[in-house]
């Protein structure tokens, strides 16, 4: 099995507070980033940071684009120098991507479900607008890892054909999210079916994937059985695998 342990070595890193105040979010997951404000902080960071590269994400405006990202953007390709970056852009038009393109090597993109985006995301968009957009960077010639959180829609798990639409994209791997209850939003509560999670699992054998870091960490010691690759498993489920490979940077990439 292969685990993934990011930090210290590949640190995430906010640019901007969020907008959209997803239902199962509110934003609460950017408080396990590194927070930058502008140009100055981030430049200010790669310069003290001793890893070797950089998760580039944040908050989203109410187009589903990232904030500041074409503030940051010729920071970040300076910073491309000495790090390996990737970038969760968001939405992105044609000239964002070719700026993208200059200033990463990876971008993660999210691939939600149209009850999801709907029900969950607040954006007026469809499944089919996230697929355009990952075919948008895909085409500016950036390498692209979808991630896919089953459950998003309040623990139904209703992402299948969304895997199923990968096979007509080029991409070497993808991530699976889990949706997990997060205290104080609308997803407290949540639950979704460990049968469930587990078949979709298996049903996206047909591809290369990574369980990636957001899911519930007591379902770790049956992901460990169904899984090649996973991010931060939990202690019990390290005890449970024989031979493990540990690499040091995000899960949704296939090396640096």
């Amino acid at each position: 099995m292969i685990a993934y342990f990011p930090k210290p070595n590949f640190m995430p890193v906010a640019i901007s507070n969020c907008e959209l105040n997803c239902k199962h979010c509110m934003g609460k997951y950017l408080n396990g980033m590194i927070k930058v404000k502008n140009r100055e902080e981030l430049l200010k960071f790669g310069e003290k940071f001793k890893g070797y590269g950089m998760l580039i994400s944040g908050g989203f405006d109410r187009e589903g684009r990232l904030i500041n990202l074409d503030k940051m953007i010729e920071v970040i390709k300076k910073l491309r120098k000495k790090f390996f970056i990737a970038i969760h852009p968001g939405f992105v038009d044609e000239k964002m991507a070719q700026k993208v393109a200059e200033a990463c090597d990876i971008a993660f993109i999210d691939l939600p479900s149209n009850n999801a985006i709907k029900n969950v995301l607040n954006l007026e968009k469809s499944s089919a607008d996230y697929f355009m957009n990952m075919a948008r960077l895909i085409d500016a010639g950036i390498e692209v890892t979808p991630h896919i959180t089953i459950g998003l829609n309040y623990g139904n798990v209703e992402e299948w054909k969304i895997v199923d639409e990968l096979k007509n994209y080029k991409i070497r791997k993808f991530v699976i999210n889990i949706i997990m209850s997060t205290p104080k939003t609308p997803f407290e509560n949540v639950k979704i079916e460990k049968d469930d999670v587990l078949n979709f699992i298996d049903y996206s054998k047909k591809f290369n994937f990574s369980i990636g870091c957001m899911r519930p960490r007591k379902i770790d010691v049956d992901l460990v059985k169904h899984v090649k690759e996973i991010a931060i498993p939990s202690k019990k489920a390290m005890e449970m695998v024989k031979k493990v490979e540990i690499r040091n940077f995000c899960c949704g990439l296939q090396k640096i």
